[in-house]
């Protein structure tokens, strides 16, 4: 017997709708989630490789300097 099929044990439908909403929300957009974050992720990575994005803002001064 499930415990639904009790009287004196019932699960609120609100509550029971809710949790299925999230189960589904969740199932949904996790995926969505992944398609859109990897690809940026590897666009970002790919461009700290190449120079693309440069996290130093100063200029490099050479630690030798050349007599004239």
């Amino acid at each position: 017997m499930s415990i639904l099929e009790y009287e004196d044990r019932t699960v609120p439908l609100p509550l029971f709708f809710s949790s299925l909403g999230l189960m589904t929300g969740f199932t949904f957009v996790f995926p969505l989630l992944g398609i859109l974050t990897l690809p940026t992720a590897i666009f970002v990575v790919v461009s700290i490789i190449n120079g693309d994005i440069d996290f130093i803002d100063e200029e490099v001064k050479p630690v030798i300097q050349e007599e004239e």
